[in-house]
């Protein structure tokens, strides 16, 4: 799960300071606010470990690494990604105001994220004007029913906005 660890508004533009926690998605369990809030007591005990430990530390431990290091190190790590997880999720909030494009305003903003070498499903998800909007990518071979994937995730979020609406 990515993780900002940006620091509250300072005087300093920051760029992007991200970490990121492992967790086990509850797919089996059939109630899905159990599902929620299975997921947000394990990022709460993530938060409270802390930036610096499990998955987040290879992040913290990239901020130290000189240019040199990530030119010739890269390709390693991101050969080595696949053995770490099993998708990538990320998460881009966009500006509550409206966005345009070519002086049009946008109406929606459908996110993108990069496959990394050997990886088979990368997941972006960005809010935009109160709606939630997600982009799926993924390698074909792996995973040949996206479509099947991108109309769970769309009934999944359905089914759960009615049981919060309950």
């Amino acid at each position: 799960i990515p993780v900002s660890r940006r620091r509250p508004r300072t005087a300093q533009p920051q760029g992007n300071r991200l970490s990121g926690y492992l967790i086990r998605l509850p797919v089996a369990d059939p109630d899905p606010l159990a599902r929620l809030e299975t997921v947000r007591a394990a990022m709460v005990r993530n938060k409270d470990a802390g930036a610096d430990r499990g998955a987040g530390a290879v992040a913290l431990l990239a901020d130290h690494v000189p240019a040199l290091g990530h030119r010739l190190g890269g390709p390693l790590v991101g050969q080595a990604a696949r053995l770490w997880f099993d998708i990538l999720v990320t998460s881009v909030p966009l500006p509550g105001i409206g966005l345009k494009l070519g002086g049009h305003e946008l109406a929606e903003v459908f996110p993108l994220a990069p496959l990394a070498p050997g990886q088979s499903l990368a997941v972006a998800v960005s809010t935009y004007r109160g709606r939630v909007h997600y982009g799926l990518v993924a390698d074909a071979r792996a995973v040949p029913d996206l479509d099947v994937l991108a109309r769970a995730l769309t009934a999944e979020m359905e089914t759960l906005l009615t049981a919060c609406e309950v």
